[in-house]
C-alpha cells in the first residue's frame, strides 16, 4: 500500500494489483482445464472397472450353467447302457471312435435318450418325447459337439470279444457371451465310463 499527494495533503491510498486477492483468467482456465482431464481419467477408469466386472459376472454365470448341463450329461450317460452314436437311434450298442455329433443310450429309468447339438446349443430328448429340451443357455454357443464311444458291446461279445467297460468321451466347443462385442472361447473334454458293471 502506498500513499498518494493529492492537492489536500496525503488522504488518498493506492493498492497495487499484488496486493488484490484472486485468480486470473488464465489461472482459472488452466485449473478447471485440468480438473476436467483428470476427472475423465477417473470416470473412463471407473467405467473399465464396471465393464470388467459385468463381463466377468456373464462368463461365470454361463459357465456355471454349461457346467451343469455337462454334469447333468455325464451323470445320464453313467447310469445309462446300450450307448450308440449316430442320426438314426437302432437301439443297438455300437461304438464310435472317430466321433459322432449325436449320443443315443438307454438311461436308468429304461427309456432311451438323445444328447446332440443345433442352433449352438446342446438339445437333449428321452423318449417318448418327440421334441427336444434345450440344456445350456442362449448365453452359451456350441460350435462342435462330438461323442466318442468305446467298450459299448456287451462283455466278451462282438468281434474282438469286447473286455472293456463302456466309455464315453465328450467334447465340447463354443463360446461365452461375456458382453456385448467380445466372445469367450472354450473347449471342454470329458469321460465318463458306465457305473453298471458291463456283463
Amino acid at each position: 500500500m502506498s500513499i498518494l499527494q493529492t492537492k489536500k495533503g496525503f488522504t488518498r491510498q493506492n493498492f497495487s494489483k499484488k496486493n488484490l486477492g484472486g485468480f486470473t483468467l488464465v489461472e482459472m482456465t488452466v485449473s478447471i482445464g485440468l480438473f476436467t482431464i483428470v476427472l475423465f481419467i477417473a470416470t473412463s477408469a471407473f467405467l473399465s472397472i464396471v465393464n470388467a466386472d459385468r463381463k466377468s459376472r456373464a462368463v461365470r454365470i454361463a459357465t456355471d450353467n454349461l457346467n451343469l448341463a455337462l454334469e447333468d450329461m455325464s451323470r445320464r450317460i453313467k447310469t445309462g447302457l446300450d450307448y450308440h452314436c449316430g442320426a438314426v437311434d437302432t437301439a443297438t450298442p455300437a461304438d464310435c471312435q472317430n466321433g459322432d455329433g449325436t449320443l443315443y443310450f438307454t438311461g436308468q429309468d429304461g427309456l432311451r435318450i438323445k444328447y446332440t447339438s443345433s442352433g449352438g446349443a446342446i438339445l437333449r430328448r428321452i423318449a417318448p418325447e418327440v421334441a427336444d429340451t434345450l440344456t445350456t443357455a442362449p448365453e452359451i454357443n456350441i460350435t462342435n459337439l462330438k461323442f466318442f464311444v468305446n467298450g459299448s458291446l456287451p462283455y466278451g461279445t462282438g468281434a474282438g470279444n469286447d473286455k472293456l467297460q463302456p466309455v464315453v468321451t465328450i467334447v465340447v466347443d463354443g463360446e461365452l457371451a461375456s458382453g456385448s462385442s467380445s466372445q469367450t472361447k472354450f473347449k471342454i473334454q470329458t469321460t465318463v465310463a458306465q457305473r453298471l458293471y458291463d456283463h
